[in-house]
């Protein structure tokens, strides 16, 4: 059974207040910032709840799903356990202190970390929660930690079970042919009781009647007093495979796990998984299911407040990277919620999910024991999602680092997961931002950080309408640079780097900056689609949307409304890619080249590539097409090309598409070019 304990909570800045009054209320689960509370430091959460009855023969729990950062609870008074981390569930067993009228007090810690240890030796692991300079205030050291983000932000609850429960279920399916799939389960149990044998029962069934039929096994074993470990292989005849959206169906199943005695089922617990194998090689190719695949990545903060990530806003964000055409998300320097995961299973997106560590940390020994326990932490709670295929230990540490704490926690991560590539760091060697932090985005063309970049990118501003949303109108023009830039604003790299200009009003500005990101996102892009498998094996953009009301490098804004980024990742993100080759200013002699990229493992025949010139009254020019075949993962320039002999001078567009020949679009492209003598 399990009690919800969510609803309104009683809080405090002491312990207990001396007077009942004094308590104020806050609805939870939520980020205390959230209910309008902007405070670093302790606050004292209290709850009081009632049982009909407190039965002999059961056990009771009480579960928190996420607590940041710091936990002290007491139940009845009684002090039942401390924990530390923002984003592991954790239990206590309170079976002795539970009564039938209750009074719980949990006291959560958020604090700032205080000179010298930040920013350069911080002891929270909160990644980008804590510092980065896409959050509230930048990496700003006076307000860097701004719009704490502490608080119980997921769920409370009470669990009531027998003398035995299930303590956790991991699955490793492993593929052995199309045919044949065997699914290693193990099961950890704990028995609270007098020693006892049990029967443990498996089955495993299609969450949807296409997935195939359901498999089952039982034994009967022997349980001692405390925690019991017990394995299962089932054989899986004709398994049906998680993909990528982009590469087939996300079949996912059920494993059921129940625990019975003579007469009674004493626990049973549900989990989803899929079966899938990836394989990285040392060159950076990605295999799934043995297939090679080209990763069309970008980095992804939804929230910098977890209690505000609902179901609905998951929801849209997976339509808004699928329509993006976006197949693997780089969850950036932080852990995210179980439902995030669980939507990326059903979507098909795979997930490089970073442990919650950025940039600079202690040194000291303490500090290393809390990472290698977190990090075990976050793969043990997220094992069984298929879509997570990468584990990788921290983003951008320093050299001590990388080879001290980075190392410790690479052999943390393998030691606890097997199937899963671990990666030790996402270095600087691999973020690399010509554009924004050197000039000259045309840099792209030297194929920067091969074979595997996991972030490229430049700021945009958002729409003019969220930046009203954003601040007040005096501060947006002339722009009050001080606010920008708590809002994350690089001014150097705006005005000296990306030279867009400022224009003369907000809305040329937002124009400037938008049309700037659009250009550089879709340069880089299909230059290194373009250059698929030679050497390029796949990119993660920087990144896809802001994490709070803010001018980043995303290509959506806080509020979800795309900028014009989002277009140009939407295009030159498309599976099947028409991409045109071409200067931005030409001359009546130059040419322009016509490729086509296909990423799907399936050919196309009899196509018709249709492409031509266009002025800005929408005149076709010199319009012409060919028939060709579409080979299946392949890269191919075509003998095709623009020419401008007959072209009128000016701004026109080059445009392309690609027909089915039943008809159909597969794909379209446009490049704008300034024609010239």
């Amino acid at each position: 059974m399990i009690i919800s304990l969510n609803g309104k909570w009683r809080y405090s800045f002491e312990s207990v207040p001396s007077n009942d009054s004094d308590w104020k209320e806050m609805l939870l689960p939520s980020n205390w910032y959230l209910r309008g509370v902007d405070f670093s430091g302790n606050i004292y959460f209290q709850k009081s709840f009632g049982l009909e009855e407190v039965p002999a023969d059961k056990e009771f729990w009480l579960r928190f799903k996420g607590v940041d950062y710091f936990a002290d609870v007491y139940l009845n008074g009684v002090f039942v356990g401390h924990h530390e981390g923002y984003f592991q569930p954790f239990m206590f067993n309170v079976t002795k202190v539970i009564r039938e009228e209750n009074s719980l007090l949990v006291k959560v810690g958020s604090p700032k970390e205080e000179k010298p240890v930040w920013p350069c030796y911080k002891r929270l692991i909160k990644g980008v929660l804590n510092h980065h300079d896409c959050r509230p205030g930048s990496w700003d050291p006076e307000h860097g930690q701004d719009y704490n983000t502490g608080g119980i932000w997921n769920d409370v609850d009470l669990l009531i079970t027998s003398k035995v429960r299930i303590s956790r279920v991991k699955i490793s399916p492993k593929i052995e042919s199309e045919k044949l799939a065997r699914i290693i389960v193990e099961v950890e149990l704990e028995n609270l009781d007098y020693p006892k044998e049990v029967m443990v029962e498996v089955e495993v069934e299609p969450v949807n009647s296409s997935s195939g039929g359901s498999i089952s096994k039982f034994k009967h074993v022997f349980l001692s007093r405390g925690k019991n470990q017990l394995f299962f292989v089932l054989s899986m005849k004709r398994p049906q495979l998680w993909w990528t959206w982009d590469h087939g169906e996300q079949n996912l199943y059920y494993l059921l796990v129940a625990v019975r005695d003579s007469e009674d089922v004493l626990d049973s617990l549900r989990e989803r998984f899929g079966v899938r194998e990836v394989r990285i090689d040392s060159g950076w190719n990605w295999y799934l299911n043995g297939l090679k695949i080209f990763v069309r990545g970008t980095n992804i903060i939804p929230t910098q407040w977890l209690s505000e990530y609902t179901p609905e806003k998951i929801r849209e964000d997976m339509r808004l990277l699928k329509e993006a055409n976006v197949n693997a998300v780089r969850v950036h320097a932080h852990v995210n919620r179980e439902e995030f995961y669980s939507a990326c299973d059903e979507n098909g997106i795979m997930v490089w999910q970073d442990f919650a560590l950025q940039w600079w940390y202690s040194r000291c020994d303490e500090f290393a024991e809390k990472a290698v326990g977190q990090i075990k932490d976050m793969i043990r709670t997220f094992y069984n999602h298929p879509s997570i295929v990468v584990w990788c230990c921290h983003n951008e540490p320093d050299l001590h680092q990388l080879r001290n704490l980075d190392t410790l926690l690479m052999v943390a991560a393998s030691e606890e997961d097997a199937t899963r590539y671990v990666d030790i760091a996402s270095t600087t060697e691999f973020h690399i931002y010509p554009g924004w932090y050197e000039e000259d985005y045309k840099k792209y063309s030297t194929l920067l950080a091969q074979p595997f970049c996991t972030e490229f990118g430049a700021q945009a501003l958002p729409n003019v309408d969220t930046l009203k949303r954003m601040m007040p109108e005096e501060d947006l023009w002339p722009p009050n640079w001080g606010k920008w830039t708590f809002h994350d604003f690089q001014h150097m790299q705006t005005f000296n780097m990306a030279k867009i200009e400022l224009g003369n009003s907000l809305e040329e500005f937002v124009e400037n900056s938008q049309n700037y990101q659009y250009k550089l996102l879709k340069y880089a892009i299909e230059t290194y689609r373009r250059a698929k498998y030679n050497p390029m094996t796949g990119i993660f953009q920087f990144m896809f949307v802001d994490c709070w009301p803010s001018i980043t490098w995303s290509v959506l804004d806080y509020y979800r409304q795309p900028k014009k980024g989002y277009y140009a990742m939407k295009t030159g993100y498309q599976p099947v890619l028409v991409s045109i080759e071409i200067s931005d200013v030409v001359k009546p002699s130059d040419k322009g080249a016509i490729w086509i990229i296909n990423d799907l493992h399936r050919s196309y025949s009899n196509v018709q590539l249709i492409y031509w010139l266009e002025d800005e009254n929408g005149r076709r020019f010199n319009e012409k097409q060919a028939t060709l075949n579409i080979e299946p993962d392949s890269v191919h320039r075509t003998n095709q090309v623009f020419e401008f002999k007959t072209c009128p001078q000016g701004k026109i567009w080059a445009k392309a598409e690609i027909l089915t020949k039943e008809g159909k679009l597969l794909s379209k492209n446009q490049e704008e070019i300034l024609v010239k003598k």
